[in-house]
């Protein structure tokens, strides 16, 4: 039978790992309250919490699973047993034992330190008398030249020697001290700790809430460095997925993520990529790789199409001052004239009716139902209202 043995006080488990198990229980059918799973996650160590996490963060492998049940599966114990332990009751017999265990043996609790209480402040002696120090020289004469005399040298000051037994530990470049808030980044492990076997569980973590490659790229280089001390690569992580057979699992997401910020951002390449932060040619370069480049080429050009379409005008007039997506989608210019032949027609039609240029925009508003401002806005940027309709003073 396990040591169910309390490693840590209750109150003592991390709220984020409390929670994260509590609704870890609730979808795999056995909620619990609070009390009840931080009792639970008492009986295992701080070290272990980032399995717990990790298990948590998860879809439940089996059900009914109870808090104690998930510290059993974190154990080892195989997630099919757990649930069955769970429908018999094996787990409140766990929970007496554990509660039995921690009255029997309580973990030490630090008393509080009592503030001394002084009544009164003792009688101070009187002081004596102190000598008066002979006067020392003034500031004036501390800092004034020395004069050497003749023939005697200068003698340098001697370098700092090397503590001795320290000469293998590597020098680091410290930044200046900025009072004492002053902190230094920690020291990077190696990528290379990720090839192991045990890497796979924190990279399986990882990959389940990055969207994409580049994502996870930045995550492990805030934590790991590359080759040599050099910087970590997407290279090197590219690398890290093929060892534990990743790759294909992360692709899958990265489809579906650029195709889905395509629709999105309507044929945008460049607010697509920024959407997922991401620089344009790195968007460019997964497309290729990921072998979708056609599929994302197609929704771009329906973009285009519904774009120029003539048959929905008052869409166009929005997208006439939104000039960095026409220049993403290449149609700047395009766009620009057939937008100003299609309102220019309708000018023409209604010129003998208006009589100003504010009379002019209602009217082509009311008969073509388009919003009245920005009508006015796109005839006005292209040209397209007379001065010659404005109404001549009475």
């Amino acid at each position: 039978m396990i040591d169910w043995q309390r490693r840590r006080l209750p109150e003592d488990v991390p709220t984020p790992v409390a929670v994260a198990v509590s609704d870890f229980c609730r979808r795999a059918k056995s909620p619990a309250p609070s009390s009840v799973v931080r009792e639970a996650l008492s009986l295992l160590a701080e070290e272990d919490d980032f399995r717990v996490k990790a298990l948590a963060d998860d879809d439940p492998p089996a059900a009914p699973l109870g808090p104690f049940a998930v510290i059993d599966v974190v154990r080892g114990a195989d997630p099919g047993l757990a649930a069955q332990r769970q429908q018999t009751g094996y787990y409140d017999m766990v929970r007496a034992v554990a509660e039995e265990r921690a009255r029997a043996a309580p973990l030490p609790v630090s008393a509080p330190v009592l503030a001394r209480v002084v009544p009164f402040p003792p009688v101070e002696a009187p002081r004596p008398k102190r000598e008066k120090k002979a006067k020392g020289p003034s500031l004036a004469e501390k800092i004034a030249p020395r004069r050497r005399a003749k023939g005697d040298r200068l003698r340098p000051e001697p370098l700092p020697v090397a503590l001795p037994a320290t000469a293998y530990l590597p020098r680091r470049n410290l930044p200046a001290p900025r009072g004492r808030f002053t902190r230094l980044d920690p020291a990077r492990a190696s990528f290379h700790a990720l090839l192991k076997p045990d890497g796979l569980d924190t990279l399986s973590a990882l990959v389940e809430q990055v969207p994409h490659r580049v994502a996870l790229w930045r995550t492990l280089s805030q934590g790991y460095q590359g080759r040599g001390g050099a910087a970590l690569t997407v290279a090197d992580v590219e690398g890290l997925l093929d060892k534990h057979r990743l790759r294909d699992r992360l692709a899958a997401k990265e489809r579906d993520a650029l195709l889905a910020a395509v629709v999105e951002q309507k044929g945008a390449f460049g607010k697509a990529a920024k959407s997922l932060g991401m620089r344009p040619k790195e968007f460019d370069g997964l497309l290729k790789e990921l072998r979708v480049g056609r599929e994302a080429k197609e929704l771009k050009e329906r973009a285009i199409r519904d774009a120029l379409a003539g048959r929905n005008l008052a869409a166009r007039l929005e997208l006439t001052f939104k000039v960095r997506y026409l220049e993403d989608l290449g149609i700047e210019e395009k766009f620009k004239e057939r937008l100003q032949a299609d309102l220019l027609a309708l000018v023409d039609e209604a010129r003998e009716e208006a009589t100003s240029a504010p009379a002019l925009v209602e009217l082509l508003a009311r008969r073509h139902a388009l919003p009245a401002d920005p009508l006015r806005r796109a005839l006005d940027a292209l040209g397209l209202l007379d001065p010659t309709l404005n109404p001549s003073p009475e």
